[in-house]
């Protein structure tokens, strides 16, 4: 009995299918590793409470000795809303992402790639500081301070 000219272009999809599946892994090229960033810690800051000062002095070190290394900071508006602020130093600045659940100010998450940062002091404290960042460029402020 002939074979159907349908039947045969099946199995040849077939055989062409099977066979150009491999169980050998190809081997995907990547790019260098980067390093694990050295963690300074945390803190939630409420009502004045949760200040972390060794965390926040990790990082303005390693900004200042470019250590790729993070700080995450979570501050509690007078509302009880949370804006979270995560600082990320790399070899060129900072990475700073706002993360803001403010009811009353703008909502959502911004990514901030900047090339400064600086210690200022937080009003009303001698021993408490923030940071002021400038040359800042992708969430929609040039210069921004994280309190």
């Amino acid at each position: 009995m002939p074979r159907s000219p349908g039947r045969s272009l099946a199995a040849l999809a077939l055989l062409l299918l099977a066979s150009s599946c491999s169980s050998a892994p190809e081997k995907v090229q990547s790019g260098p590793a980067t390093p694990p960033l050295k963690q300074c810690g945390t803190e939630v800051v409420r009502r004045g409470d949760g200040y972390n000062g060794a965390a926040r002095e990790c990082i303005w070190q390693a900004y200042r000795s470019r250590e790729p290394s993070e700080f995450t900071t979570t501050r509690y508006t007078i509302e009880g809303d949370p804006v979270t602020y995560r600082l990320e130093v790399t070899v060129t600045g900072v990475v700073v992402v706002v993360d803001s659940k403010d009811r009353y100010a703008l909502k959502g998450v911004f990514r901030h790639s900047c090339r400064n940062l600086e210690r200022i002091s937080q009003e009303g404290t001698e021993d408490r500081f923030g940071f002021a960042l400038s040359a800042c460029s992708g969430g929609g402020a040039e210069r921004f301070a994280v309190p």
